[in-house]
């Protein structure tokens, strides 16, 4: 009987250290897998799910035995042997020798769509969801194939129990805007808000990995590393100033995220970076800034990839005040003008710089602190009547005469500019309303007088007047009677 004992405990045993064996070479059998799309808008794209290959897991989720799955026989014979049928080591050696080739992945989608394959599972896009978790699938090697060919299909192992994948679709490009628009209006000396979007590459087998923002302002915008004031987030989260690098060299700034591969586990969330520039008095040369934004990135510093560049828009405009009598015959010099930005009056008028001739820019910061230029804030006609003023934005002003031209009469109301700018083609053409003004002036009567002659001189006049007609008829009297006596 001890024997008996004996030998169960020994069987009892072995099965254990069996069992204990079993466990540790093989992992779960199957898993989920979830597709991060992030800045992508995937809106009814649907995400059809395929297995290629049987796998077997071992414990550590480190490695797997695969097998070609019986859906995909076909394409492993026609494509990775010379013999039929092919092995499942030429299989393997196949996939990893071609996985990130297009011509690979077209031959895959042909595949599927040719032998009409049953997805092991679909998920369909919506709009602003980010992240879609399938069912559990058998652990094995599979292909995601979205339905919108702008994007690429995705590869991955179900090995544990939740498997990640980034949607790769078209390479970072960035998204340039002002206020949301692609151009705007601005005045001289006024301070420009850039925002720029871009997203994290797919950085699926590197580990190491370079990513920065270039833009080159064009000579109207000033741009300072100090006053930058600059903004950098990915997905939700601001980074501080020692998360990344700004460099500004003359009119091109870059901004470089620092130790980029952290990130890799954010693939295709949004990189959003914003910065300050002012506006300055070269912009009005052109009456426009056109300045362009662009991303570079890569694991090799030396050769990055350039993404799609975006540019945007600034313009600048010109207000022209024309000085004319009340029925507008003549043009007159010598009115003065304050203008305000906006409606009220009560602050400090625009100051410009004199440019003669009756042109005026506004001015700089730069321009105020140099003793050299002419400023003013009073705008005077001169002999053609026409003030032209230059490097507004668009939008309402007001204009208040302080004094009138000599006999003329001054005017009691201010008057409202509103200067109105359209595009169609973001900037490129604008159509400009509202910046010619003509503003009239009558002259003024001159009014009665009094403690001069007046009614004196009438009345000294009128009186020697009576009295030469009465000497004149009794002169004419006196020789008729004489008459009458011869």
């Amino acid at each position: 009987m001890r024997n008996m004992f004996k030998k169960l405990g020994t069987f009892a045993l072995t099965l254990m250290v069996m069992f204990s064996m079993v466990t540790s070479v093989f992992a779960a059998s199957t898993g989920k897998i979830t597709i991060h799309t992030g800045k992508h808008d995937v809106t009814s794209v649907t995400f059809d799910i395929y297995k290629m290959m049987n796998a077997t897991v071992t414990a550590d989720e480190k490695s797997a035995a695969y097998t070609i799955a019986d859906d995909f026989k076909d394409f492993f014979n026609a494509n990775a042997t010379q013999s039929t049928p092919a092995t499942d080591d030429e299989a393997y050696n196949y996939i990893k020798n071609n996985v990130k080739s297009e011509e690979f992945q077209n031959k895959v989608k042909e595949y599927v769509k040719t032998k009409s394959l049953t997805p092991a599972e679909t998920l369909t896009g919506e709009a602003s969801k980010k992240e879609y978790t399938t069912k559990d699938l058998d652990a094995g090697y599979y292909v995601i194939i979205p339905s919108n060919e702008a994007f690429t299909p995705m590869f991955t192992t179900v090995s544990k129990a939740s498997q990640d994948v980034y949607l790769k679709g078209k390479e970072p490009g960035v998204d340039k805007t002002i206020d949301g628009n692609n151009w705007t209006s601005a005045q001289v000396g006024d301070t420009i808000r850039f925002k720029v979007e871009s997203m994290v590459p797919n950085m699926t087998g590197f580990d190491k990995y370079t990513f920065k923002l270039t833009d080159t302002m064009s000579s109207g915008l000033t741009v300072t590393k100090e006053t930058l004031n600059e903004k950098v987030t990915i997905g939700n989260k601001q980074l501080t100033d020692t998360e990344y690098t700004v460099t500004v060299k003359g009119q091109e700034i870059t901004i470089e995220i620092n130790d980029f591969i952290k990130y890799k586990d954010q693939a295709n969330e949004a990189i959003v970076f914003e910065y300050d520039a002012v506006l300055n008095e070269n912009a009005v040369t052109a009456g426009k800034e056109t300045n362009t934004a662009n991303v570079e990135y890569g694991n090799d510093p030396d050769h990055l990839t350039q993404g799609t560049p975006d540019k945007v828009i600034v313009r600048t405009h010109n207000l022209t005040i024309t000085k004319k009598n009340g029925d507008g015959t003549e043009t007159l010099a010598g009115a003065e003008f304050k203008l305000y930005r906006g409606t009220d009056t009560n602050g400090d008028p625009i100051e410009f710089v004199d440019l003669g001739n009756g042109e005026y820019r506004v001015a700089t910061d730069t321009d105020k602190a140099d003793n050299q230029l002419t400023k003013t804030s009073t705008l005077v006609s001169p002999t053609n009547g026409k003030i032209i003023v230059k490097g507004l934005d668009d939008g309402k002003y007001t204009l208040v005469e302080t004094k009138a031209p000599d006999g003329y009469n001054i005017l009691k109301d201010p008057t409202t500019i509103t200067i109105g700018a359209s595009s169609n083609n973001d900037g490129t053409d604008v159509t400009v309303t509202g910046n010619d003004v003509t503003v009239k002036n009558n002259k003024g009567s001159l009014l009665p007088e009094t403690g001069g002659m007046g009614t004196v001189l009438f009345t000294v006049v009128g009186t020697a007047g009576i009295l030469a007609v009465l000497y004149s008829f009794m002169k004419s009297n006196k020789k008729n009677k004489l008459n009458e006596n011869k």
